[in-house]
This record gives structure tokens, C-alpha cells and sequence, in this order.
């Protein structure tokens, strides 16, 4: 863990650039062949500005359950009148799961900020900023910075923004005002802004003129003391995935960490670091295309298997939802639980129900169906299988189950009654997950993501 801080402290001496311009909307300074990594903490790592040592197992559990639920209604709360074409609005920064450090400005200054699969700008809490939570040293200062650009109303990024949460200011400047359930908002201007990463081996590296929002007024604590802002990686035009993918031939990979790993980091791979080296049999789903997914990456969920056996899922059955296709499931990192459906979580319940000699107890707050054992090793809880088209996502017990009290494990898969499937990360953990969005292909394999 002390490498992880050591290379982005040298963010801080921004090392000797060599600028050139291979991504048509954004700079880079390294050359396109070689990608990059980045790491990833999750929010509750002593490593993280996030984590809480007073919290138990169970806090922990039910907190990351409570997230999954207002991540869900958040989600869902983005689509009126079925499926949009502009599915866009910014998650809060506490709401994420993992974390990830960048330098924003000339001279850069380091940041916390959530990295997020579920949304699109990338935005940081700015001075001046009365409103804003946290101490006012530690936000960015716009005016400190010699690269920072303020985006008027007639530009292109400016026309990104949906309609519904942009407006000019006074100063013909872009603004935008995002309204959540809770009545918390923020509000901002869309700017232009460096941004520098460490990337460990190839050193740092810079994107200039990255478009970004700057909030300037907040209410309901959007943004935290600890983490100020949120790098969207979603599929719409002002995500970093979009603005910088013709630098890293439009693919990006992730492979996260055990739940229970809280000495390790995982990995955020771009453009050829992206791609899997290893020994083991990659498969590969295709994802939805065009107006079906805006900000989402979507799959095909055709069938689910427990200990082997397939379920003949009727989706058929399943009411429309607000993806439109009742098969339709959202991949994404920064939801903790899996969440199906009623109707396709009632037969995944009673197969579980049925291969599990265990004795059931009271859920636990945010989990339907747990039982109490004697041991923490998941012996005797089956594997669930996702046969996604083209494809099947085999998860082991310890991605399917979580330990969320002494002697207590839960189905980390649970019902939505908000018409939105998705597929969570503990499903995901310890698996190398591809976004190749050049050919449409979401690509997995099982992998030690602690020795990545």
C-alpha cells in the first residue's frame, strides 16, 4: 500500500511533459501505444479519506446495501416515459463505491474522487463555494490555475448538458443545476481543465483541456470533506471514457478486489492496459447499442443457473422496465448488490433456498434471504451462473454471498421494484472486465485482481 501513495505523490512534481495530440476532443502526453493503470481503493480501505474504523461488519454490510437501493431509484429516477436518449445526471461523490486519485490545473493539485460507471461529467467542488462541505483549503481553486477555462453557452460541450439541467448564467457562461431525490443539488459551470494521473511505470500523465464541471453551490452535502468530486466513465459525450478515446482506442478494463481485501488496491486500465494478459479462457457479450444505454452500459441477461442447474427464467413474464427490455441489465461498479427484477429474483431465491441446508434467519437490513452458519468459508452455498447472450458469468460462492455478521451470510442479490436490473460488483470482484466500446464487447475472465 505504501507504493500506491508514494506514486501519486509524485503527481505533486509533475515530471517533464512531452505534449502531443492523439484524441480529437482532449490531449494526451503519453504515447497511445502503451495505455495506462491507475489504482482503485475501495471506500471502506484504511486506505480510503472514506473508511470508518468504528464500523462492524453488519454497518458496513447494511450501509453498502442502503447505497445500492438509493443507486438503484437514482438510476431508475433518470428515465421518464420509459427509455431516454440523454440519460445523464451526476451521482453524488458519497454514493460511490471506489475511489480514485487525480490532479486537477497547472499547477496540479491532488484529489479524491469516486469513479463512476454510472455517470457521465467529471466534476469537482470549486472556489468560490460558501455552501460546499468541507474545509475550503483542500477544494479547487480555479483561479490558482494557469489551464482553467470557463465554457460559454455556444459550445459543443455546452450542448452535451441535457436540456433539463442546463442554463446560461449572466455571464453567457454554461451552467448546469442538478436537482436529487433527497432535494440535494449542486450547482456549477461547465469548464476546461487539465487533468494529470500517475500512471506508475510510464510516469505521469496530462489531458488538457478536459471538460469538467466546476460547482460552485451545493446543498445536502453532494460532495464530502474527504472526496470532493467524481470521474464519470458512463457512455455519454462528457465522460472521460468519451473525451479521451480515440487516445485509448475506446476500451477500458477494470478488476476489482475481494469485499474482504482491505490491504490491497485493484485497477483501472486504459486503451492497451485494458487488454487481459493472462492464461485464462476470456469470454465475451455484446453490449447495447445507441439510444438503448446512453450513460449505461447495458447487457442481455438471458438465463440464471444455481449450483449448476438453469432456471428458465421468464423474463416474458417480467413487467416492462425502464430500459425497456425486461432482459436488459446494467452492468456497473459503483452498485455493491446485484438487483433483478421480482419476477427474475423469485426462482433464483427458491433455487438457493432449496441447495442451502442452512438454517434461515431474519434478513439483515437490505438483503432478503440469509442464514446462519458456523463457518465463514461459504462451504455448502452454490455458485450462481448469469448466461449473459453469447456468454456465462459463473460466480463463485464468494461473489454471490456475502459474510455481513458474525455467523450471518446473505444472497448478495436482491429484488428491484424500481423496473432497473444491475448487475453489482460483488458479482464482479476478481474478475478483468473489458469495455471495448469501439466494437460494442464487454469482455470477462476470472482473475486475481489483488496481484494484478
Amino acid at each position: 500500500m505504501a507504493a500506491f501513495f508514494t506514486s501519486f505523490i509524485t503527481l505533486l512534481g509533475l515530471l517533464q511533459i512531452f505534449t502531443t495530440t492523439n484524441s480529437a476532443r482532449v490531449g494526451i502526453v503519453a504515447p497511445k501505444r502503451h495505455g495506462f493503470s491507475l489504482d482503485l481503493v475501495h471506500r471502506d480501505s484504511p486506505a480510503s479519506p472514506l473508511y470508518d474504523p468504528t464500523f462492524t461488519l453488519t454497518d458496513r454490510a447494511v450501509e453498502a446495501a442502503r447505497r445500492s437501493i438509493w443507486r438503484s431509484r437514482h438510476f431508475a429516477s433518470r428515465f421518464s416515459g420509459g427509455v431516454s436518449t440523454k440519460i445523464y445526471s451526476p451521482m453524488k461523490s458519497g454514493s460511490g463505491e471506489f475511489l480514485m486519485k487525480l490532479a486537477l490545473g497547472t499547477p496540479a493539485r491532488l484529489h479524491w474522487a469516486i469513479a463512476d460507471t454510472g455517470s457521465d461529467l467529471i466534476w469537482t467542488q470549486c472556489l468560490p463555494c460558501e455552501s460546499c462541505s468541507g474545509p475550503k483549503m483542500t477544494m479547487f481553486d480555479p483561479h490558482k490555475s494557469s489551464t482553467y477555462k470557463t465554457q460559454s453557452c455556444s459550445t459543443s460541450f455546452c450542448d452535451d448538458l441535457p436540456t433539463e439541467g442546463k442554463y446560461c448564467n449572466k455571464d453567457r457562461l454554461c451552467g448546469f443545476h442538478y436537482v436529487y431525490g433527497d432535494q440535494s443539488y449542486a450547482d456549477g459551470v461547465l469548464s476546461k481543465e487539465t487533468l494529470t494521473f500517475d500512471t506508475g511505470v510510464h510516469g505521469t500523465i496530462k489531458f488538457p483541456s478536459t471538460t469538467l464541471g466546476c460547482v460552485h453551490d451545493e446543498s445536502g452535502n453532494v460532495a464530502t470533506a474527504e472526496v470532493s468530486g467524481l470521474v464519470g466513465l458512463g457512455g455519454g459525450p462528457l465522460s472521460l471514457i468519451s473525451q479521451i478515446s480515440s487516445a485509448i482506442d475506446n476500451k477500458f478494463a477494470y478488476c476489482l478486489i475481494s469485499y474482504y481485501d482491505t490491504n490491497s488496491t485493484g485497477q483501472l486500465k486504459f486503451g492497451a492496459g485494458a487488454e487481459f494478459s493472462g492464461t485464462g479462457t476470456v469470454q465475451q457479450t455484446e453490449m447495447a447499442q445507441g439510444s438503448a444505454q446512453g450513460t449505461f452500459y447495458v447487457l442481455t441477461l438471458d438465463d440464471v443457473s444455481v449450483g449448476g442447474k438453469k432456471l428458465n427464467v421468464k423474463f416474458d413474464g417480467a413487467r416492462p422496465t425502464a430500459l425497456g427490455d425486461a432482459k436488459s441489465i446494467i452492468i456497473d461498479s459503483g452498485t455493491t448488490l446485484t438487483l433483478l427484477s421480482q419476477e427474475a429474483y423469485d426462482p433464483v431465491e427458491s433455487a438457493v433456498a432449496s441447495a442451502v441446508k442452512f438454517e434461515k434467519v431474519e434478513p439483515v437490513e437490505g438483503f432478503s434471504l440469509c442464514y446462519h452458519v458456523k463457518s465463514s468459508d461459504l462451504q455448502g452455498f452454490p455458485s450462481v451462473t448469469f448466461h449473459f447472450a453469447g456468454a456465462d458469468w459463473e460466480l463463485p460462492p464468494e461473489n454471490a454471498f456475502l459474510l455481513v455478521a458474525e455467523e450471518v451470510v446473505c444472497l448478495a442479490i436482491v429484488p428491484s421494484n424500481v423496473g432497473i436490473a444491475i448487475f453489482g460488483n460483488v458479482a464482479q470482484q476478481n474478475f478483468h472486465v473489458e469495455y471495448d466500446l469501439g466494437k460494442g464487447v464487454l469482455s470477462f475472465v476470472p482473475t486475481d485482481c489483488s496481484r494484478v
